[in-house]
């Protein structure tokens, strides 16, 4: 029984990671979507949104920032919460978006940190 504290961590925070997932407010449902249809940005493996193209438009990279800024607010909430690292919060909430949400040409950063279209 020596595991269970630190699995029912893990568990607790794989959950809420679903939750923020799949919040409107984090995601930026459609302003979001719409950047990652256009090719504009991706889902990095840290749990954060990253500039695809180089060359998106202003706009694009005021929305990637306000939507970083939204999701390290939450991941130290939950991270604080849950006794856990901040990182680890962003990996598996990355792991669920990446995995569950992401639609067919949205890019997402693979392990060598190069851009992938689903």
């Amino acid at each position: 029984m020596l595991f269970l504290p630190a699995f029912k961590s893990i568990f607790i925070v794989l959950v809420t990671a679903m939750v923020i997932a799949a919040s409107p407010s984090l995601a930026q449902a459609s302003p979001l979507d719409d950047a990652r249809s256009a090719g504009y940005v991706g889902e990095r493996p840290d749990g954060y949104v990253g500039v695809v193209d180089p060359n998106a438009p202003a706009d694009v990279k005021a929305l990637v920032d306000k939507v970083n800024a939204q999701r390290r607010t939450k991941y130290e909430e939950l991270a604080i919460e849950q006794s856990v690292p901040v990182e680890q919060v962003g990996a598996v909430t990355a792991e669920k978006i990446i995995g569950e949400l992401l639609q067919p040409g949205w890019y997402f950063m693979d392990a060598a940190g190069n851009w992938v279209q689903r």
